[in-house]
Parts: C-alpha cells; sequence; structure tokens
C-alpha cells in the first residue's frame, strides 16, 4: 500500500470516530441516557441493569478516544515520513496489520510481548493515590516540615501517656445500683405544685 492509501484508511476511521464520539455527546448522565424524569420510580434492579449499560457506554467511549489518539499519532507520523515502524523494536511493520489496524504503533510481536508483560509492584497500587499521611514516608531526612509518618507515631506515643478512663473504674458500685436520680423522684403533684 502506499502513503495515500494509508492516510485515506486513517482519516475515514477518524472522522467516523468523530460522527460516534459526537453523538454519544448528549446523554452525560443517567437521567438523559435512560429518558425518564424521574429515577425514583423505578425498581432497583433496573437501576442496576442502567448503571451496568451506562458504566459499559463510558468504557467504549473512553475505548474510542484512546483509539482517536492513536489515529491522530499515526497521521503525525505520515507526515514525519516514520509511519509503519514499530515503536519498539523500530522494525517495519506488517502490511497486512497496518491494513487491518492502521494505528497500530508496534509489530505484532511486540505487541503480544506488551500484553504478556506483568508489572511486578513492590508497594500496593492504592498507595498511589492515597495522600502522603496515610503512606508509607519518613521524610525527615529532607526539610519537609509537612506531617509525615513519625509525627503519627510521635502523636499515638503521647495519646499512649495520658491518664485513661478504663471501663471497669466506670461502672456502677454495690451501693448505687438500683437508686434513682434527684430529678426522676419528683411526682406529678410536686410539678403542679411548682408550676402554681
Amino acid at each position: 500500500m502506499q502513503k495515500e492509501e494509508y492516510r485515506r484508511l486513517l482519516e475515514e476511521e477518524r472522522d467516523r470516530l468523530l460522527k460516534k464520539m459526537s453523538q454519544a455527546e448528549g446523554h452525560e448522565n443517567l437521567k438523559d441516557s435512560t429518558g425518564e424524569l424521574s429515577l425514583y420510580d423505578n425498581h432497583p434492579a433496573d437501576l442496576g441493569s442502567e448503571n451496568f449499560e451506562r458504566g459499559k457506554d463510558l468504557a467504549l467511549k473512553e475505548h474510542e478516544g484512546v483509539r482517536y489518539r492513536r489515529i491522530r499519532a499515526a497521521l503525525e507520523k505520515l507526515d514525519r515520513g516514520e509511519y509503519g515502524r514499530c515503536e519498539e523494536c523500530r522494525e517495519e511493520i506488517d502490511p497486512a496489520r497496518l491494513r487491518q489496524l492502521p494505528e497500530a504503533p508496534y509489530c505484532l510481536s511486540c505487541q503480544e510481548k506488551m500484553e504478556h508483560r506483568v508489572e511486578v509492584r513492590k508497594r500496593p497500587l492504592e498507595e498511589e493515590a492515597l495522600g502522603s499521611p496515610y503512606r508509607a514516608s519518613f521524610r525527615d531526612r529532607a526539610d519537609d516540615t509537612g506531617y509525615d509518618g513519625e509525627d503519627a507515631w510521635q502523636d499515638v506515643a503521647r495519646y499512649n501517656k495520658l491518664p485513661h478512663v478504663h471501663y471497669e473504674d466506670v461502672g456502677e458500685d454495690d451501693e448505687t445500683i438500683g437508686s434513682v436520680e434527684d430529678t426522676d423522684k419528683l411526682s406529678n403533684e410536686d410539678m403542679k405544685k411548682q408550676l402554681e
């Protein structure tokens, strides 16, 4: 295939994706996508189905956005004369692969290696989203005055040194079992007398 044939394939796919994404723009929330005026009268199972479909639509929209960005990158490569080379090994990508997936950035063997690559993490993934007071951080070697892990340990140590109230010390003793507070001893007659 010639460069112009690849350009035509890429531009057709780009235009198709743009049209599809612009048609989906009107359904930003659940009420718009279902066409219901209110979601209160629906059975929870119906809402679960609607939420599932909405999540699926959002995932497809994200996938189309990724594909659109790859197509734009492929068109830029075509303009620079770098189109058709694998970004990993720099070898030529098979023309049959480019006919089927014109925005493909990798040759088939590199794509398979990337899909089967296992990333080993030393720390849990959730720590990337947590703020610094809650992740493992001892930054006292730096000139950082923020609240860090060591400050948390010091706060716990200070708390442990405070005089504590123990539950066995607060319970009722034999003398107070069954007693009534003075305000509870007032009768209705006493209350009427106070109001006069």
